[in-house]
């Protein structure tokens, strides 16, 4: 099975192009061309940006990108029970020097993260929440009017008139 680097690179090379050049073209960086052409798909930092680039490196020198992309599937199948197993070994190599070096024995016990942050997390809810409910009764207030609030309702009487009288008429507003 051919794999997707080694496909476009074989095309790329065909075709008499550099892979400065075609960066420029593709404005792929040069480096992500190299990690495509080497199959180190693992550089990217995330799967979509490694499909992207190579539909765009594939269009670019006018290979199906269905092709690379059926050769991209099936390598990945290929390497992902490699990866499961170099991970678990890099797991179980990691935890064997921590419980060499560490005091304290690694169990699943002391790992006590999670419930850390959701416990600061239920503390900051908690006071947000008394925070906004002493903030609307100190500037709401209870509801009822106070007897110095009287001296500022409006009262209207026909003998008190406004200094300034203001009127709208066809002509727009006029001062009287």
């Amino acid at each position: 099975m051919e794999t997707p680097g080694l496909m476009l690179k074989r095309e790329r090379e065909a075709r008499g192009m550099t892979l400065t050049e075609l960066a420029k073209v593709t404005r792929i960086p040069e480096a992500s061309l190299m990690s495509i052409e080497n199959n180190n798909f693992d550089e990217f930092p995330a799967e979509v940006f490694v499909r992207g680039f190579l539909r765009n490196y594939a269009r670019q020198l006018s290979i199906p990108a269905e092709d690379i992309m059926q050769a991209y599937e099936s390598w990945i199948r290929q390497q992902t029970p490699r990866a499961i197993v170099n991970e678990i070994t890099e797991t179980n190599t990691e935890s064997k020097s921590l419980a060499l070096t560490s005091k304290e024995p690694v169990t699943a016990e002391n790992d006590d993260m999670p419930r850390t942050s959701f416990r600061f997390a239920y503390i900051a809810i908690i006071l947000i929440a008394i925070a906004s409910l002493g903030l609307s009764v100190l500037f709401v207030g209870n509801g009822e009017a106070e007897e110095s609030d009287a001296d500022f309702s409006i009262q209207s009487t026909e003998a008190s008139e406004s200094p300034f009288l203001i009127s709208n008429t066809s002509e727009g507003w006029i001062a009287e």
